[in-house]
């Protein structure tokens, strides 16, 4: 649910907390959030994770600064104008939690009709440091439930 004023919304501003300042970021037109919403998804996955019983502080670590610079991404790619500083300010100055809500805020205006946008959010960060889940080639196993061919049989001629 969008928190903003009702001021704000007319404006077209949101209003994020970063760094110890407030900053006005202009909310993005529509072509302009398709754009980053693509961009939101197309990332390869840069990370391979293993069974999280198998991680190692190293894995974690490594997952945890993929995450931080995917915010990183998802917030420079909205904020067109440069209204938070660049990359580089935030990097100086903001903390993951102010940039996680940031994103979310950012998010709340580009997926109005989703109803829970920090968990929209997590999926996406998810989706770009891992990258799809899915198998791909279709030689496993079949799914529950999937058809199996049978053995052909030869057919039985009968003796006469």
């Amino acid at each position: 649910m969008d928190n903003r004023s009702p001021e704000d919304v007319l404006a077209g501003i949101l209003r994020i907390a970063v760094g110890g300042v407030e900053k006005i970021v202009p909310t993005l037109p529509i072509r302009a959030t398709r754009e980053w919403q693509t961009a939101l998804g197309t990332g390869p996955g840069r990370f391979t994770p293993k069974d999280i019983n198998d991680w190692t502080s190293t894995d974690a670590t490594n997952f945890s600064s993929l995450s931080f610079d995917t915010i990183l991404d998802i917030v420079v790619g909205y904020d067109r104008t440069g209204a938070l500083g660049g990359r580089e300010w935030l990097e100086e100055h903001a903390d993951p939690a102010q940039l996680f809500i940031a994103a979310g805020q950012m998010a709340e205006v580009a997926f109005p009709f989703a109803e829970d946008t920090r968990l929209l959010l997590v999926a996406l960060v998810v989706q770009s440091v891992v990258g799809s889940s899915l198998p791909s080639s279709t030689s496993g196993p079949s799914p529950i439930g999937g058809s199996t061919r049978s053995r052909l049989k030869r057919a039985s001629t009968r003796a006469s």
